[in-house]
């Protein structure tokens, strides 16, 4: 039969997976002839042979493909046959690097790990051993083509044993860039808390697991950062190490060597036991179990905790030593800021807050915090997507120009878009801190570098003194275009759907704050949205923050702001209030309330459920973000009466839209609390009247505007009982709600819809 050639070209994450070796082998089964090779955007197969043999090739590769690899698209054009006379692996060349999509890092496999518990093996007991279905790939990339001496193992030249296995086709080790042993790669040391050496190699890991074991706080370098770790299950660790951290309340996430120890404490269901147990390894939020055997200072005054399984080698070596061991493992930074990555920087900013440091001299080129998820309505939910997902790209639904969103200030990320193609970085932080301002540019230049993006246009939010506002107009100038808060949350919700460009939804973005098209400050919002602009059908009743964030800070000012129009003085000095100065700031407050002086506007969700959290004594103040509405959430839990509160609708504006009147809710908390009710109780029926009316206005306005879709987005929208109960009603209503799939609701997801109303290159008018 007659000879005939095809030439591919294969995209999507096809690099660091072992995709080369594997079409090595793919040829060599179907008795093909010709290369393969990585262009840094794809890989350029060429095959020769009987056309009968080619077609089976073409059959097998996508079905047996590597289990890391994701093929996006392949395309085979017939060409002239040259007669190879053998299949081979050409070594990389430069190519155009758009749209090229580096893997992100995974959990070691089953067979590296069972290495390193194998005492025949030459992996034994060394926590970097990987091969090309596992291990670190984003946070060791500095440039592209991805291959080994563009990353930060090129600091390890390999042994003659890996160099074997590096470059044999048949070995799962064949150019697996981070691939090393004891002899050739990275070490682990302990150290003492100013850097004095205390143990090396495998020694180092066994004495920090005793240490841990002892009650002592380490710091751990991991993939893209740090943790710091003590035993979760010693009360006296955890407090000392929430005083030596200041963060007297925030939950810290804790690991466990196996499902066995998780379900000792915490109840995975079948959604979390996949997400746990996943390559990616998520920090997954779960419901506690009843038995709850951990320190009740991991998670104080919730109903859940967030835990994530080893992924590293050192993790799975130190959790064989102490099995039932469950450990804290928080991020090493402080709120908002980024990550601590290097070893000096772990020795010089940690001082105080550890006593040991289990330290390795692998570079790491890029911070990549941890995954949180937690199940809400059945489904996953993103609360902050990074290590195991970034910088894996979302497929958009049409096609857009090369363009940036920039994020907003609080948990921001940087969102590169072109093509059909949107690269979403990892967590950055607060960017209000000079330093994470810094990193969230480093992180901007770095995935330009790895996309070959350049940005014709750029997204930011319309606040005018946010530091990525700045950023954009001074890269973008007249290319930078201002996105409403809200609704860059809403069209990330249609893009992250795959709704095409035509289409209209009505939107429900529900968080604490965003700064609004009419300059008050938004959070309560039904938006009728397309891709090209927006119109604000509804929203929450607008309620004053007395001193503006220092309401955000203290939720007993919004108690008085909400209830001062409705209770006399005396009767809002009797309520379980806490100010921290006590009654001369009662009375300032009163004052700025009666004066209207430093008074904000907002019609912000997330501050009517902080209200309700002080009013009801469950929270007095806001140690970390969303803690209010989150320990309200818990108390509602317990709930075992229910009760009704007041819903009043009003009509407000010019055209009228319709408004829920959140100031009746929580006065009828106030008239119902302190008699047969509990706080659980009141609790749940906040939650439960905020559910019932914003169903009601939402689908009011999509019958009365035609609108056959509707979607949440939001902070909001990781309360379960509110986003499952808002899918329920409008379920009954005849409508499926929309939620996020494969972005964060939270404030990750504004860098993405800003970054598409740049790429469709809309009219900024329409967006504000």
């Amino acid at each position: 039969m007659q000879n005939e050639a095809r030439l591919l070209h294969v995209t999507g994450t096809v690099q660091g997976v072992g995709f080369r070796p594997f079409i090595y082998r793919l040829a060599k089964a179907h008795g093909l002839s010709g290369y393969v090779k990585n262009l840094g955007n794809h890989v350029e197969v060429l095959i020769e042979g009987e056309r009968a043999d080619i077609q089976n090739f073409l059959i097998d590769l996508p079905e047996k493909k590597p289990p890391l690899a994701r093929i996006k698209e392949i395309k085979v054009k017939t060409i002239t046959f040259s007669g190879f006379q053998e299949f081979i692996i050409v070594h990389s060349e430069p190519g155009i690097f758009e749209n090229s999509i580096i893997p992100p890092d995974t959990a070691i496999c089953e067979e590296c790990r069972l290495e390193i518990f194998d005492p025949s093996s030459r992996y034994y007991h060394y926590p970097f051993t990987v091969c090309t279905n596992c291990g670190p790939r984003y946070t060791t990339v500095r440039t592209l083509p991805y291959d080994r001496e563009n990353t930060t193992m090129a600091d390890f030249p390999l042994c003659e044993q890996c160099e074997v296995e590096y470059t044999d086709p048949l070995n799962r080790r064949y150019h697996a860039q981070p691939v090393c042993c004891s002899k050739c790669g990275p070490e682990i040391w302990l150290s003492d808390s100013k850097g004095k050496l205390i143990a090396k190699n495998y020694g180092a890991i066994v004495k920090a697991s005793e240490l841990l074991e002892q009650g002592s706080i380490l710091s751990v370098k991991g993939f893209g950062g740090f943790h710091i770790a003590c035993n979760a299950r010693k009360d006296g660790s955890v407090k000392e190490l929430r005083r030596r951290l200041a963060r007297p309340e925030q939950p810290f996430a804790v690991m466990a060597k196996n499902m066995e120890v998780v379900e000792s404490f915490a109840e995975p269901g079948d959604a979390g036991r996949k997400c746990l147990m996943s390559v990616r390894r998520p920090i997954t939020v779960l419901p506690k179990s009843k038995n709850f055997s951990l320190a009740e200072s991991v998670s104080p005054g919730l109903h859940n905790i967030g835990v994530m399984l080893p992924y590293t080698g050192t993790q799975n070596l130190l959790f064989d030593l102490a099995p039932d061991s469950v450990y804290v493992m928080t991020s090493a930074n402080l709120p908002g800021r980024p990550m601590v990555v290097e070893n000096e920087e772990a020795l010089e900013k940690l001082r105080g807050i550890v006593d040991f440091h289990l330290l390795h001299n692998r570079v790491i080129a890029n911070r990549n915090d941890d995954t949180v998820i937690r199940v809400v309505n059945g489904q996953r939910a993103f609360i902050r997507r990074s290590r195991g997902f970034v910088p894996e790209p979302v497929e958009l639904p049409f096609e857009v120009e090369a363009a940036a969103g920039v994020g907003a200030e609080m948990n921001s990320t940087i969102t590169l878009v072109k093509g059909k193609l949107a690269y979403i970085s990892q967590y950055i932080g607060n960017t209000s801190h000079v330093e994470t301002f810094r990193y969230h540019n480093e992180v901007f230049e770095h995935l330009v570098r790895l996309t070959g993006i350049e940005p014709l246009n750029w997204g930011c939010d319309l606040h005018p003194s946010f530091n990525t506002t700045g950023f954009a107009m001074n890269r973008g100038g007249e290319k930078t275009l201002q996105v409403q808060h809200h609704y860059a949350h809403i069209l990330a919700l249609m893009a992250d759907n795959s709704l095409p460009v035509d289409s209209r939804i009505l939107g429900i973005a529900l968080d604490g704050v965003g700064y609004g098209g009419d300059g008050t400050v938004w959070g309560g919002e039904f938006l009728g949205s397309s891709y090209f602009g927006y119109e604000r059908l509804g929203h929450l009743l607008p309620q004053p923050m007395p001193g503006g964030d220092l309401a955000v800070k203290n939720p007993s000012r919004m108690v008085l702001g909400m209830l001062s129009g409705r209770l006399g003085e005396a009767e809002l000095e009797e309520l379980p209030l806490y100010f921290p100065r006590g009654k001369q700031e009662f009375s300032t407050v009163m004052q700025q309330l009666q004066k209207n002086i430093n008074i904000s506007m907002t019609s912000s969700t997330g501050r009517i459920l902080d209200a309700a959290a002080a009013l009801l004594d469950i929270c007095k103040m806001r140690t970390y973000e969303g803690e209010p509405a989150m320990k309200l959430e818990s108390a509602a839990k317990k709930s075992t009466q229910w009760v009704d509160l007041p819903l009043v609708f009003r009509k407000r504006g010019d055209p009228a839209v319709p408004v829920l009147d959140t100031t009746e809710l929580l006065l009828g908390v106030y008239e119902l609390s302190g008699g047969k009710y509990s706080s659980a109780d009141l609790a749940f029926a906040v939650e439960e009247g905020l559910t019932k009316g914003i169903s009601e206005i939402a689908i009011s306005l999509a019958r009365k505007n035609d609108f056959d879709r509707i979607g949440l987005s939001g902070g909001v929208a990781y309360n379960d009982h509110i986003s499952s109960g808002i899918a329920r009603y409008l379920k009954e209503a005849g409508f499926e709600l929309l939620m996020h799939r494969h972005v964060q609701c939270g404030d990750g997801c504004i860098s993405f819809g800003q970054s598409l109303v740049a790429g469709l290159g809309i009219d900024s008018e329409r967006t504000r």
